[in-house]
């Protein structure tokens, strides 16, 4: 993470507002699939999924009867479908934002090193690897295989209501493990972008963030699906109770857990380092320019009136202008309200998720 401006670096004068990437570069297959060999509107995909969404769901509550054995309540499908379509439509939007991000931080001037689409171009190619989609799918297939040879949740249900079930938890499952790994791989890229070049935090730029308010972008992307996320895992956990069940709750908590860790730290985290740092490297010669006029109006010298005021008059202009510099730089991506409301909704389907663990574990004493 660097705010100092290397010699040996070249940089481009003037705006530049051709984009570096387009958001087909970080599609994976699917999204090749149907965006690009099939053009369709997000609207038109959200829309095929609630309706597979809510026939399944209708399909539960008709023979919710002989399939209590996973869902108790018909809530509990609802949830589903809710999570469901929260990732399709989080999977949907992430590689726009990335795309929309790095070509930003370029046009606006926020990086402007020659060296940085070549960068860019690099890491995209690596998001972009079609073997996290065949990860991502042998993943996604794990699961149902799982339920179905393991679980004892489609003992006892008709063929065709099977095949339904797992090929939406299979779309569900591959769709939620790309998101996840996108979400990784834009940290990791995130990290080393900072690390690597020079951030021109711009005090008064109009997002109100110096230039990285793209960021605060990502989380309105990625605070619904946490929050549907982290409601299911505590509506869940009121059913899991023992054996496999409970250890399915757990790996869901650590999930939540982790990928909680990944919003926070790449697009608030991160960026805040980086704008108070820009911030601090202006303040620090301020800051030794003042101890320096403080000295000098300490010393045996400066011992005369006119000498005092004068010396006092620096003081308060030095430190007028620290104040200036220090409250002109923004050093957060998100307002410190939105932030602490931020950290609550996360924190809190934690809490109620933990919950009937920490009460049987009462219980049984």
């Amino acid at each position: 993470m660097d705010t100092q401006i290397p010699t040996q670096q070249t940089f481009r004068e003037g705006s530049v507002s051709q984009r570096i990437i387009e958001r087909e570069q970080l599609y994976d297959p699917l999204l090749v699939l149907l965006k690009v060999k099939r053009p369709l509107k997000n609207w038109w995909i959200m829309t095929g999924c609630g309706i597979v969404a809510t026939l399944g769901v209708l399909t539960v509550l008709l023979t919710n009867g002989w399939n209590t054995s996973f869902f108790s309540s018909p809530l509990q499908p609802l949830a589903l479908s809710a999570i469901y379509l929260t990732f399709v439509g989080t999977y949907l939007s992430l590689p726009s934002a990335m795309a929309d991000l790095l070509n930003h931080l370029w046009e606006t001037g926020v990086i402007d090193d020659l060296s940085y689409p070549a960068f860019v171009e690099k890491h995209v190619g690596w998001m972009h690897s079609r073997w996290w989609a065949l990860l991502s799918l042998l993943v996604a297939t794990s699961n149902p295989l799982f339920l179905l040879f393991v679980h004892p949740i489609w003992r006892g249900t008709p063929l065709w209501f099977t095949v339904i079930g797992n090929f939406i938890g299979l779309v569900g499952d591959y769709t939620a493990v790309v998101v996840f790994a996108w979400l990784v791989m834009i940290a990791f890229t995130t990290n080393l972008l900072f690390r690597t070049f020079t951030i021109r935090v711009k005090p008064l730029h109009p997002d109100g963030s110096g230039g990285l308010g793209l960021f605060n972008h990502f989380l309105w992307i990625t605070i619904p699906l946490m929050i549907v996320i982290g409601c299911g895992i505590a509506g869940w956990g009121s059913i899991f109770s023992q054996g496999i069940d409970r250890i399915l709750l757990w790996g869901d908590i650590f999930f939540y857990l982790l990928a909680a860790s990944l919003l926070l730290v790449t697009w608030i985290i991160f960026p805040h380092q980086v704008m108070k740092q820009a911030r601090n490297q202006l303040l620090h010669p301020l800051t030794d320019e003042y101890e320096r006029a403080l000295a000098e109006t300490m010393s045996e010298e400066m011992r005369d009136v006119a000498a005092i005021k004068e010396g006092t008059k620096r003081l308060v202009a030095l430190r007028k202008r620290y104040e200036e510099v220090r409250d002109s730089f923004p050093t957060w991506p998100i307002e410190i309200m939105q932030l602490r409301g931020l950290v609550t909704l996360l924190i809190l389907p934690l809490l109620l998720a933990l919950l009937p663990l920490l009460l049987g574990l009462f219980t049984k004493q």
